[in-house]
């Protein structure tokens, strides 16, 4: 049985792996599952989120044994793996519903500039790939494998040692200090090739002769956020704008290897009513539909004034068949507003119309008023990211509105949801605001304070109002 790492009347937080803590919480004891898992992208070199736990079938499985009949999945995905994640869900035995999309204009594409590569470029491949194919032919002639010469350095068996004697694209040339130990080892006499292993070491980590060519066009100014955490290693001022040097990189100027992000999907998915209706379900068992009403996207005048005029009231036609309504018109508007979509709009943290139904999101456009929108940031502001005393913060919080959103639409009335992925705590946080209960899993101690922290008072009361009201 598993124990609880933080446990009140409305949360219980695990610490643990998911896989270790699910298989211990009850069959069909939770309304909802809604979480947001790594990507799988390996984000700032992160381990967590390229350890493939989003495609595993076991996780998702278990969700779909706690979940209750009709009970519903959120899920968040990278763009780039997302169907990976959901083939896996889908493998676990959930129905794929739909497919939602928080959609922003604030990303930061983390693309390669080619013709500043180009510039940068230092081509040693042939000098390199000289020094490997001696090397390893060195390595033959002494009897030494690539096993051994991974043993030698303490590396695994298909390590570091096979960049060196390749003639592949990953070859690479030894530090000096290893160039020595080889010798000493080895016992080969480098007189011809040290001078190129020496200046090919020499090099290494320098930028090409034609990068100092560019010439300085212009200058660029860049404001960079605390919450920018793409822009990680820049700061902000004055920057120089530079045109390609080599002929090469002028012929590749303005080519890069990705598109701004913009986007982020979300898998909707269900587990089976069983031969249950869904109305049936939904008096069983609270669980099989969405809460479209509490969901809608508050409208304006305009709204109001389509409504009435293109559906009308039960009225005599007078003339031709296609001839104008008589009598008053009706405004069949709801009063909630739209009809939720499956398309979330996040805008700028500096966008000052925060959603007014008749002030649409100027970076979006007029069309932003039939959607959804939460502010977005790269990473949440300070109010929703909490931080230990050591400087320790989540790399990846979404925003605490999205998530009430989303809990919303998903879970009835004062039910249960489950996050397995918990990080920073946020759709616990949501889960309470929305007067739900919830079941946490973290496998990191650090966010798992940061839970604590965020839903512990008086910081949750501060920042967030009377979770619990």
């Amino acid at each position: 049985m598993s124990t609880a790492y933080h446990s009140t009347d409305n949360v219980t937080l695990h610490l643990g792996d998911c896989l270790n803590v699910l298989p211990t919480l009850t069959d069909a004891s939770v309304d909802a599952v809604i979480c947001d898992p790594p990507y799988e992208l390996g984000f700032m070199g992160k381990a967590w989120d390229a350890s493939g736990i989003a495609y595993n079938t076991e996780v998702w499985r278990h969700c779909w044994r706690i979940l209750k009949p009709g009970g519903h999945l959120l899920a968040f995905g990278g763009t780039r793996t997302y169907h990976r994640m959901t083939v896996a869900i889908e493998d676990a035995g959930f129905e794929i519903r739909d497919s939602l999309h928080w959609i922003y204009g604030s990303g930061f594409p983390k693309g390669q500039d080619i013709a500043k590569s180009i510039d940068k470029r230092r081509d040693d491949r042939a000098d390199t790939l000289r020094v490997t194919a001696w090397l390893a032919a060195q390595a033959r002639a002494a009897g030494w494998d690539l096993a051994r010469l991974n043993a030698l350095f303490g590396f695994h068996p298909r390590g570091m040692a096979t960049h060196w004697i390749t003639q592949g694209v990953a070859a690479r040339v030894p530090t000096p200090e290893q160039w020595d130990r080889l010798r000493e080892e080895i016992g080969f006499d480098d007189t011809e090739i040290r001078p190129t292993v020496a200046e090919l070491n020499a090099r290494r980590g320098s930028l090409g002769e034609a990068w100092a060519q560019r010439e300085v066009i212009g200058q660029g100014f860049r404001v960079r956020r605390e919450s920018d955490v793409q822009l990680a290693g820049l700061s902000s001022g004055a920057y120089a704008l530079t045109a390609p040097a080599a002929e090469e990189a002028r012929q590749w100027q303005g080519w890069n290897t990705a598109l701004k992000p913009a986007h982020e999907p979300i898998v909707l998915a269900r587990k089976s009513t069983g031969f249950n209706t869904t109305v049936a379900n939904v008096l069983e068992h609270g669980t099989g539909a969405l809460n479209v009403d509490g969901c809608r996207t508050e409208a304006g005048q305009d709204y109001r004034d389509k409504c009435a005029s293109v559906v009308g009231i039960a009225s005599p036609r007078n003339g031709d068949t296609l001839g104008e309504w008589t009598g008053a018109r009706e405004d069949s508007a709801h009063p909630a507003g739209r009809w939720p979509s499956n398309v979330l709009l996040g805008h700028g943290p500096d966008c000052d119309a925060a959603c007014s139904p008749d002030c649409p999101i100027p970076e979006l456009g007029a069309e932003a008023r039939f959607f959804p929108a939460f502010r977005y940031e790269a990473k949440a502001p300070a109010s929703e990211r909490p931080r230990l005393a050591d400087g320790t913060a989540h790399t990846t919080v979404k925003p605490l509105a999205l998530m009430q959103w989303l809990v919303r639409l998903v879970t009835p009335p004062g039910g249960t949801v489950l996050d397995p992925f918990t990080g920073s705590g946020t759709t616990l946080a949501a889960a309470l605001r929305e007067g739900m209960t919830a079941i946490g899993i973290e496998q990191h101690e650090p966010y798992a304070q940061l839970c604590v922290q965020r839903l512990s008072e008086p910081y949750s009361v501060a920042l967030f109002g009377d979770l619990t009201a």
